[in-house]
């Protein structure tokens, strides 16, 4: 008996497998399977089942707080589970599938293992619970309007009315998106730039919302914006030069409406009326100044060349005459340069902005006469409207500069160069004997010579 647990101790230590160590693993969590497969149609699914080669982290590096910020199930009524176990996942509304609905699942980047190996790819699914694929779509780019520039990674949705299913999808690195496989009907569609990733318009972030009515596709600008209560106001008032102020607004005013200059008023500290010239909007402005400087640029080619039409004509001796061309030298064998692996080409084209009109956020206002230098003025603007659309009257007092005097332009700046230091020369021989005499009959040299500081104590003497 004894011989026997012996040999099966024995057996039981000798099982092969994969010795420790090896390389590192580096690779993302890999699906193996999905279920429903994807494609397939007349789906009857209890949920979405995805199984991996590996254990998957519940706590992802990026992309939210849990595992269910990284999958987007559209569409859904209701929230949307992920249940996680080990290498597999669930993922299923919680109210059930709608019957003849095309849905697909997103993946997004995010998705890790246990080592922190992230999956940078977004991956996606699709399947049917009916005998047919939805044929329509709807298609659009997300704008952060003020910035004028387009949203990436914006959260979108289409809210079908009025059962409010809802689809979503994330728009890619342009702002652009897609929502396939959608029936007709009236949607309600809204888009924001989702700074926390919750999918939900939070206080301070920019959104925008609009009610289209999908046929077969339709194309859609969707310009987000942050939407509140408070009418625009004047935030600071900067004095470009004695004749020229600039406004800056603490809102972006209603895109498209004309603000006249009877909005604007300007009043010294004595209740003094400073008559105003021109107000011009932020965007005016700027096209006046491209202009302008467009029309310089042709008037000094212009002149440049009638002066030297001018100049040709007064002396052709002395009119500069082409310099003679070298001898072409005989070209040098061909080489052929070293083959280099062709890269990814290079995307050049010009980001997208958006075909309505930039909301203003400042104006430039121009005066009749110069303002005096330090001199508080009172700049006034009434029912200034918000992108909103919400009226508000605002003040802002400012003080010129006082002018700079005639000492203050020869003080040297704080940031000019230091002075050098004086050049010292060596002592002369009539000031090496000066020296020498001070140190020979200077009042401590006596002292000493009388026998030191101790010495003039003990005999009751006052020190020189």
């Amino acid at each position: 008996m004894r011989q026997l647990i012996l040999l099966v101790a024995v057996v039981g230590c000798a099982q092969l497998g994969a010795p420790p160590g090896g390389p590192e693993d580096r690779n993302p969590p890999r699906l193996l399977r999905i279920t429903p497969d994807t494609n397939v149609l007349n789906a009857r699914p209890r949920s979405i089942e995805l199984r991996f080669d590996e254990v998957i982290n519940e706590r992802p590096a990026q992309g939210g707080q849990d595992l269910g910020n990284l999958f987007l199930l559209s569409p859904r009524r209701g929230r949307v589970e992920v249940d996680w176990h080990r290498s597999r996942l669930e993922i299923k509304p919680r109210r059930g599938w709608v019957p003849n609905t095309t849905y697909t699942l997103t993946q997004l980047r995010g998705v890790s293992d246990l080592r922190g190996n992230s999956d940078s790819t977004e991956h996606r699914y699709i399947f049917t619970t009916g005998p047919t694929r939805a044929p329509a779509l709807i298609r659009g780019i997300v704008f952060d309007w003020v910035a004028a520039r387009p949203a990436p990674r914006a959260y979108v949705e289409a809210v079908h009315l009025p059962d409010s299913l809802t689809y979503g999808e994330i728009s890619d690195s342009t702002g652009r998106f897609v929502f396939r496989y959608m029936p007709a009907g009236k949607y309600l569609l809204r888009a924001v730039i989702d700074a926390n990733t919750n999918r939900v318009i939070d206080r301070r972030e920019l959104f925008d919302s609009a009610t289209v009515t999908l046929g077969d596709s339709i194309s859609r600008e969707m310009l987000a914006f942050v939407h509140d209560s408070i009418g625009a106001g004047i935030a600071t008032v900067e004095l470009k030069d004695s004749l020229t102020l600039r406004a800056t607004f603490d809102r972006p005013l209603q895109s498209g409406v004309a603000v006249p200059a009877s909005r604007f008023s300007l009043k010294a500290a004595d209740s003094t009326v400073v008559p105003l010239a021109s107000i011009s909007l932020g965007s005016v402005y700027e096209r006046e100044e491209r202009d302008s400087a467009r029309a310089k640029a042709v008037r000094d080619s212009v002149r440049q060349v009638q002066i030297a039409d001018s100049i040709r004509r007064a002396n052709p001796q002395r009119a500069p005459q082409p310099a003679p061309q070298p001898a072409p030298r005989p070209a040098p064998p061909a080489v052929a340069p070293p083959r280099r692996p062709a890269g990814p080409a290079r995307d050049t084209t010009p980001p997208p902005r958006p075909t309505a009109p930039i909301p203003e956020t400042y104006a430039i206002i121009r005066l009749t006469r110069p303002l005096a230098s330090a001199t508080s003025y009172r700049l006034r603007a009434d029912s200034l409207r918000s992108l909103m659309g919400i009226p508000r009257s605002s003040e802002r007092v400012f003080t010129t500069p006082r002018p700079r005097s005639a000492a203050d332009s020869t003080r040297p700046r704080p940031d000019s160069t230091p002075a050098a230091p004086p050049v010292r020369r060596p002592p002369g021989p009539l000031e090496l004997s000066v020296r020498l005499v001070r140190e020979l009959f200077s009042p401590t040299r006596a002292t000493a010579a009388l026998g030191g500081p101790g010495a003039a104590a003990r005999s009751g003497r006052p020190l020189p």
